[in-house]
C-alpha cells in the first residue's frame, strides 16, 4: 500500500485505541481523528475534528474529509453507534 494519497479517519482518534492507532499512521499518512469532547485539548489540533455520534450525521465529517480509509475506534451509545456504522457503510458502497 503507498502512502501517497492514502487519507486515513479514524473514528474515535482520542480515546485510548483510537490515539495508539493515530500515532502509528500519522507519519506516514494524511490521517484525522474525531474527538467527542474538548477538554482533552484537541480543539486547537488541525487534524483532529470534533464528532457527536449521537448528535452530528457522520456523513458530513466523511464529506469533509474525503478518506480513502475508515478506521473505527468508537465507544458510547450502542445504538448511534449502529446508526453511524451504516451510514459508513452506505457511504462506502
Amino acid at each position: 500500500m503507498e502512502a501517497e494519497g492514502k487519507k486515513i479517519l479514524i473514528l474515535g482518534g482520542s480515546g485510548f485505541i483510537g490515539n495508539a492507532i493515530y500515532k502509528e499512521l500519522c507519519n506516514y499518512y494524511d490521517t484525522s481523528g474525531t474527538y467527542f469532547s474538548s477538554k482533552n485539548g484537541y480543539r486547537d489540533n488541525q487534524q483532529f475534528l470534533q464528532y457527536n455520534m449521537q448528535e452530528d450525521d457522520v456523513f458530513q465529517l466523511l464529506e469533509k474529509v474525503k478518506p480513502s480509509v475508515i478506521i473505527s475506534a468508537l465507544r458510547g451509545d450502542f445504538a448511534s453507534q449502529i446508526q453511524a456504522h451504516q451510514h459508513i457503510i452506505e457511504y462506502v458502497s
